[in-house]
């Protein structure tokens, strides 16, 4: 069983592969690196900003002020809240996941408090172009609220990263006993023409069993329910043959080598149940789904979001008090 120990000694829980090539996981965390230095910048930019605007004299009276200081926070928690949210879509535990998936509900909730008092300040008079601009961010808004809260719930279960950790450990704990089992089996099989039998069934065995521990791979690196439907199929189809060797090992065993045919079996049956607990993992498929997402709508959502922030600080700094007209 060398060959197979290998192959699982060198899957790696961060490397769920895409398409061509290069894992998600790979792709999510350089593109959440690119994305994170620029959040990095933009909430330093922001913050001050902030700060500045919250400790202007004026800000207690003007409300375009005010109006401005909201805004400036509105930016820095969603930008917040979209790092937090990769961050927990990357991590490698449930328990940093949740913790980052907190910190995104925070920030997410603080751009509701800000944007409810922002509300309260136009009813006090405001232009259309603020209202365009309010009703843009919260086309956005709404969505990035219906993605993050399928998203950060899936971020947490991990499923993928648990499949592979399961077919790294117990798996092959399993198959490496099971193997054992086989060979002790058939090395006390006498005269040598009855083992010679007895080793190419036990062999053929292994090979089918050897055949679902790389499909577990192969399944959870599936993209999606119609490329891990054949996958299915394969792992069913080796099953099926590695149950009829053993029944045939069975009946080849006689008594004295029955505890090693027993042994065998109950790792087998046990490797069986195993496989189908990676598979019901690999088939929630949140890693890959959650990174895709990440990556994909809620990042242009953002963009819009803060595009419409941006575009909102830029007009009450134009009408705040004081600002060249």
């Amino acid at each position: 069983m060398g060959p197979l120990l290998y192959i699982h000694g060198n899957i790696s829980t961060t490397n769920i592969i895409g398409g061509n090539g290069m894992s998600v996981a790979g792709r999510g965390k350089r593109g959440i690196i690119w994305v994170a230095s620029l959040v990095a910048t933009a909430l330093c930019t922001l913050f001050v900003s902030s700060l500045y605007w919250h400790a202007w004299p004026g800000s207690a009276g003007s409300r375009d002020v005010r109006k401005q200081a909201l805004v400036a926070d509105m930016r820095i928690n969603l930008l917040r809240s979209a790092e937090m949210e990769k961050s927990a879509v990357m991590a490698l535990t449930d328990e940093d996941s949740r913790d980052f998936a907190d910190q995104s509900k925070n920030a997410t909730a603080a751009v509701d408090r800000d944007r409810q008092s922002f509300e309260k300040l136009l009813a006090q008079g405001s232009s259309k172009e603020e209202r365009d601009l309010t009703s843009k961010f919260d086309a956005s808004w709404k969505t990035i609220h219906q993605i993050d809260a399928e998203l950060l719930e899936s971020a947490v279960q991990n499923t993928n990263l648990k499949a592979i950790e399961l077919s790294n450990t117990v798996g092959a704990d399993l198959l490496q006993k099971f193997d054992d089992d086989l060979t002790k089996l058939t090395r006390q099989v006498v005269p040598v023409t009855r083992r010679s039998e007895m080793e190419k069934v036990a062999g053929q065995a292994k090979n089918e069993v050897l055949k679902i521990a790389v499909l577990q791979w192969r399944h959870i690196q599936a993209p999606g329910a119609a490329e891990k439907a054949p996958i299915e199929t394969a792992m069913n189809d080796a099953s099926r043959k590695a149950d009829a060797a053993m029944k045939s090992l069975m009946v080849m065993s006689s008594k004295k080598n029955r505890t090693y045919i027993k042994d065998a079996s109950s790792q087998y049956s046990e490797f069986i149940r195993l496989n189908q607990e990676i598979v019901r993992l690999s088939r929630l498929n949140t890693n890959r789904t959650t990174i895709e997402q990440s990556l994909g709508k809620t990042r242009l959502e953002t963009a819009e979001c803060d595009r419409a922030l941006k575009a909102l600080h830029l007009l009450e700094e134009v009408s705040a008090p004081g600002s060249a007209r």
